[in-house]
């Protein structure tokens, strides 16, 4: 279901947004990130991205494509839309949880609902036990927005989350004399499931259009957040702070941060589906 849009940005009392802010010049929204930290860079992963994303309890449904080791797509419709699944018989194959200790297991019925299965009996392992969530993200990464209406153009591929996230932005946000808007991307790595090739290859008789077919071999899970923050101070000051210990920036009545307001939406789950949360305390928790 798509949002709707919204021409008027206002707050909960009702009362309109800037929709630029007092100290900055109206010019064509150019969105650039400022990178803190990326690891992507030191390796080849393909990362899926926040195009298939929705929010809790809005009308911005996530749209999670139904993909897991071993699942098999045409080449066109790979890393995009994942649809038309390759369902031939498969021969069994051997995943592997990547934790400290590591978890094997035999995926005896190559399909989606098996590996869900085996997902499950793995976090009950005590395998999973040894496992630990990383401390340092994977990727923080800012931008100025100067506008609220400028939210969506942070989201080329997934246009209704971005009008859901601006939605609550101006929903939530009541500050007065608002000098900059930026938003923020974190994400955080989880564990890696992989699989063995069966020796006599994946399928149990090969399909004619083998050629044309790509399967998904490795999947890593992770966290990822995105927010809002709405502030007094210039956006520069705002960058500054999460170089540091953003919270004593929020916690100092002189702080860059003690008058800011955040919106976080956190993605933690298979579901794509983000919960809402409103404080910079759930942010640092996070």
């Amino acid at each position: 279901m798509a949002c709707e849009k919204e021409e008027h940005l206002v707050n909960k009392n009702n009362e309109q947004l800037p929709q630029n802010p007092k100290d900055m010049v109206q010019n064509k929204f150019i969105f650039q990130w400022d990178t803190l930290i990326d690891d992507s860079k030191n390796d080849d992963e393909f990362f899926i991205g926040n195009q298939y994303i929705g929010v809790q309890r809005w009308e911005c449904l996530a749209t999670s494509p139904h993909i897991y080791v071993g699942a098999t797509f045409p080449k066109s419709s790979f890393a995009t839309t994942f649809d038309r699944e390759n369902i031939d018989k498969k021969h069994p194959i051997d995943l592997t949880f990547n934790f400290p200790i590591p978890y094997i297991t035999c995926m005896e019925d190559v399909k989606g609902s098996e590996y869900l299965q085996k997902i499950k009996e793995a976090l009950k392992s005590k395998e999973f036990q040894s496992y630990t969530s990383p401390q340092r993200p994977y990727i923080i990464k800012f931008a100025e927005l100067k506008s609220l209406s400028n939210i969506e153009n942070c989201f080329p591929y997934n246009k209704e989350f971005g009008n859901a996230l601006k939605k609550i932005a101006q929903q939530e946000f009541n500050m007065k004399n608002i000098k900059s808007l930026c938003i923020s991307e974190v994400i955080f790595k989880g564990f890696t499931i992989s699989m063995d090739v069966p020796s006599d290859g994946l399928f149990i008789a090969p399909p004619s259009s083998l050629e044309e077919l790509v399967y998904i071999r490795t999947l890593t899970y992770g966290v990822t957040a995105y927010f809002v923050i709405a502030s007094n101070n210039s956006y520069q000051n705002v960058l500054e702070a999460f170089k540091n210990s953003f919270m004593d920036e929020y916690y100092n009545p002189n702080g860059t941060l003690h008058e800011s307001q955040v919106i976080l939406l956190t993605i933690s789950d298979i579901n794509q589906e983000a919960s809402i949360k409103l404080t910079f305390n759930d942010l640092n928790r996070f």
